[in-house]
């Protein structure tokens, strides 16, 4: 394992910082007020992203696959972790799931029907409906069920916590048709189909999510993939979920102990700087600690998905673990350090603190993921 890039490989780095840098004005907290403003800021960073192979994967410019992938999603979610999430779901959480189509010839049709021409397409706006139960995602079976009705396929049920709900192209909607295991892609604005958004816009403020509700919303035969085996769909899916999650948490731990260690530096306490005391420098080792340590574990998850490590399930597990807990863990300390003036308004800080318990619970919760981890260990000899 060497985790260490090349200088090929920091320029791209370079390039995806100056990209977004580009956007500084509308990656500030706060400057999005509208879902309309959020899709629009989408599908700008897409298209600014897509020449930098961000969005899928740049195997062809650095070979490393996963691991290059997951500096830059940290690089992204340092700046502005909500719209982060946001590219994440629309393209290569999207991409990933066209992907379970059975053969080459099911996916071209499916891709036509859609009217995208190749994938990833940074013009499109997509998403993954597959959470019902927000904490104990089954991967086996679905609740939308799919009903042919005069030749028409009509969809009911429901659906938690999806991002980019209210903004997307295609919502593709996990469920069964005829008790085998389908995907079925829909426009948000579909008749049959309501969106609830959510009231809560604390945790991840620019990030567009929502419950939606299947009422007989038609579908296009031509626009599903069925049958697909939904329990290693799903497992799939979550996979690069948890990746999206890790990066994010070490995009937030980034930017809490910078925000955190300039304050200590520049603020007084008992007449002296806040770091010369012993308590504040302890804090910040301890943060600092824990950073280091999760990254070490996040690059070793991303590296065992690109050599088909035997053990990269529990390893992405472990990794969605650890880092997600400790992301909750530096912004408490972080918090501690800065005093009240985190509750002067929606600090940093405070954010982290939110949005690292909402990390914990998507993708494979932190539960779901200690049981996986309990039963790989007894399964070792």
């Amino acid at each position: 394992m060497n985790f260490s890039f090349s200088d090929q490989e920091k320029q791209l780095f370079q390039e995806m910082e100056s990209a977004l840098t580009k956007e500084k004005n509308v990656l500030e907290p706060g400057v999005l007020q509208t879902e309309k403003d959020i899709q629009k800021t989408l599908q700008t960073l897409q298209k600014n992203l897509f020449p930098l192979g961000y969005l899928d994967g740049h195997q062809d410019k650095t070979g490393k696959g996963h691991v290059n992938t997951l500096e830059m999603m940290r690089i992204f979610s340092r700046c502005q972790p909500s719209l982060f999430l946001g590219v994440e779901y629309s393209c290569r959480i999207f991409n990933e799931l066209i992907k379970g189509a059975s053969d080459e010839h099911q996916r071209k049709k499916l891709l036509n029907s859609l009217h995208i021409d190749n994938l990833p397409d940074p013009q499109i706006i997509g998403t993954v409906a597959s959470c019902e139960d927000f904490v104990e995602t089954d991967t086996h079976t679905s609740t939308v069920l799919a009903q042919v009705v005069d030749q028409k396929i009509l969809l009911t049920g429901r659906k938690d916590c999806v991002i980019n709900a209210g903004i997307a192209d295609w919502i593709a909607i996990t469920g069964n048709l005829n008790d085998k295991g389908a995907v079925f892609f829909v426009p948000s604005k579909a008749e049959g189909l309501d969106i609830e958004s959510r009231s809560n816009t604390r945790i991840f403020p620019e990030l567009v999510m929502a419950t939606i509700h299947l009422n007989n919303c038609e579908v296009d035969q031509a626009q599903m993939i069925s049958p697909v085996p939904l329990d290693r769909l799903i497992s799939r899916i979550q996979w690069y979920e948890n990746m999206a999650y890790i990066a994010c948490s070490l995009g937030m731990m980034d930017q809490c102990i910078q925000t955190t260690t300039s304050f200590a530096k520049t603020h007084r306490s008992e007449n002296k700087p806040m770091f010369v005391h012993q308590a504040v420098g302890f804090s910040l080792a301890e943060m600092l600690t824990l950073k280091q340590t999760a990254e070490l574990l996040a690059f070793r998850a991303a590296w065992a998905l690109d050599t088909n490590d035997p053990e990269k399930q529990i390893l992405n597990h472990c990794a969605k673990v650890f880092c997600t807990e400790t992301a909750e863990k530096v912004a408490s300390k972080s918090m501690d350090i800065l005093g009240g003036q985190v509750f002067h308004s929606n600090h940093f800080s405070e954010q982290v603190l939110q949005n690292s318990k909402f990390a914990q619970l998507a993708g494979t919760s932190t539960h779901l993921a200690r049981v996986s981890i309990g039963d790989a260990v007894m399964k070792y000899k």
